[in-house]
């Protein structure tokens, strides 16, 4: 009777828990991407117990691990109240105390230091999809254990578990840097195969990082190597550097939030109000240096139609791969900006309307010659073609105010349009009003 009840109360609790896995959202998720998501923890997940059974104990090791553990979750809720911008990719600075553990103890603790911090930062920050954080941590446990397990098989004249003094110090140093970029690489690499799985579309280019990212990435490894080099030395030490890791931590989150407050995030361009001020800003240079400037609206022919008949999905993609397209066109150009829903605004100083003819010319010939493929969605497979009009305006004594030259330019573009699409139409220096004196390019 005792064995049948316990048999009982063990089927109820392992259907609680088949219940319990049927609901997580990650098996919703389609195709490919959910047999990634899935498939990445398992392996870290593996691996973890592999190194566990080759693992030598050490008390002093696991004090150690404990101690960078703390450190890791200390930083965490220090800055754990501090808002971050949503949808932005946040820098927690976690990988400065994961390169550490990898560095000084053997690689069974680097595989399995994201699982503490991962269970403290689910009970104790804003609320994250749970199979999204378990896969970028797995990410995490496969990078820096996989270094880990690189580092201490290098010969002791190269590495070994301690800096020593001068040329081992430097090949030591050497040696923690390579195994940081090699880390940040692996963890990169796992982390953009997912996101091209979930969107084919998304150009590598754009998944790579911009210069902002790259310079906070070198920033987060030199503090990395930094710690790794003074734990190695002595562990006590670790105490010293926390309170760096945190000041730095609270200052990227506030870089991150001042830039995002100035991205338009569907097309990574300046945001209307940004645009308009940074824009007001260069004008007044402008007037006061005698220098000339430009300014082009630029409007996607037909684009409403693209989102009635194709769907705000393929919408979104087209108006983020034209705006990449400005922007690549326009490189050295920072002035680039999204306005009025799908138009995009372009300040060009020290431009005359020749030049801004010129350059606008080019832009309408790259985005009318580029195909853009649907590669996701029930699109996929399509391929649009897309125009677009340009209207440009000049600084002149007519057109002083940022609002004087848009009327201009929105003028010149009302001309493109009305009289056939996929044209360029400038304002003339010397005509202030709307008249017949508009210069046009046809396509």
């Amino acid at each position: 009777m005792i064995l049948r009840r316990m048999l009982g109360a063990l089927t109820a609790s392992v259907r609680r828990v088949a219940s319990g896995v049927r609901q997580w959202q990650v098996w919703s998720v389609e195709g490919p991407l959910r047999d990634y998501l899935i498939l990445v923890p398992l392996l870290s997940v593996a691996v973890v117990g592999i190194e566990a059974a080759g693992t030598t104990w050490q008390v002093k090791q696991e004090l150690i691990f404990a101690a960078l553990i703390a450190c890791g979750a200390t930083a965490v809720e220090a800055t754990r109240t501090v808002k971050e911008p949503q949808g932005a990719v946040a820098r927690d600075l976690q990988s400065v105390w994961y390169l550490a553990i990898a560095i000084v103890l053997p690689p069974f603790y680097a595989f399995a230091a994201p699982v503490p911090l991962t269970i403290y930062k689910i009970f104790r920050t804003r609320p994250a999809i749970l199979h999204r954080r378990v896969f970028s941590n797995a990410t995490i446990s496969l990078a820096y254990g996989g270094v880990s397990l690189l580092f201490h098989r290098l010969p002791d004249s190269v590495a070994g578990s301690h800096p020593g003094t001068q040329n081992h110090a430097l090949t030591w140093t050497a040696a923690v840097v390579v195994c940081g970029i090699l880390g940040w690489a692996i963890n990169h690499a796992l982390l953009v195969a997912a996101i091209k799985l979930s969107d084919r579309g998304r150009p590598v280019r754009e998944l790579i990082g911009s210069r902002e990212s790259i310079t906070c990435d070198s920033i987060e490894l030199s503090m990395a190597v930094s710690v790794a080099l003074v734990v190695a030395i002595n562990p006590a030490l670790m105490a010293l550097a926390l309170p760096s890791v945190i000041m730095q931590r609270r200052y990227l989150m506030r870089v991150q939030l001042v830039t995002h407050a100035r991205i338009d995030a569907d097309t990574g361009l300046l945001n209307s109000p940004t645009w308009q001020r940074e824009a007001t800003a260069e004008l007044l240079r402008a007037l006061r240096s005698r220098t000339p400037l430009a300014l082009a609206v630029i409007d996607i022919d037909h684009f409403k139609d693209v989102h009635e008949t194709a769907g705000k999905v393929v919408h979104d993609q087209l108006l983020r791969d034209v705006a990449a397209m400005v922007k690549d066109q326009l490189e050295g150009h920072d002035l680039i900006g999204r306005f009025n829903g799908d138009e995009f605004v372009v300040l060009l100083p020290s431009t005359g309307g020749d030049e801004a003819r010129k350059i606008s010319e080019r832009l309408r010939d790259r985005i009318a010659g580029e195909p853009i493929a649907i590669e996701s969605g029930t699109q996929a497979g399509y391929v649009f073609r897309l125009t677009v009009s340009i209207g440009v305006a000049v600084l002149n004594e007519s057109r002083r105010a940022l609002a004087e030259l848009i009327g201009a330019a929105d003028t010149a573009l009302v001309q493109a349009k009305s009289t056939g699409w996929n044209k360029v139409c400038v304002l003339p220096d010397d005509h202030g009003e709307a008249g017949d004196a508009l210069g046009e390019i046809e396509a």
